[in-house]
């Protein structure tokens, strides 16, 4: 199912929880739709991951993206994961 996957951390209280991010396009109407329990900050980071393709010379997908962060029973805060997601 995934097209690519990513790893990033989460911070739980004193240690780190490892995030794996799979990022699938398919087809569908077009549009970026997060799952696993993004907060405000991680819905926001559509606009500004889709910036940083095309101000990096490449192309948007004209078609569905679901990006997948798991665990889903962790929730994610803030906006430390925009680099994985690029």
């Amino acid at each position: 199912m995934a097209l690519g996957r990513a790893y990033s951390v989460a911070v739980k209280a004193v240690t780190g929880q490892t995030v794996e991010i799979e990022a699938d396009i398919s087809a569908g109407l077009p549009g970026v739709h997060l799952v696993g329990l993004p907060d405000a900050a991680l819905q926001e980071s559509r606009d500004r991951v889709r910036a940083a393709i095309t101000n990096c010379g490449f192309t948007w997908p004209a078609s569905r993206l679901t990006l997948a962060l798991s665990p889903a029973t962790l929730p994610k805060m803030g906006s430390v994961y925009d680099l994985s997601l690029r």
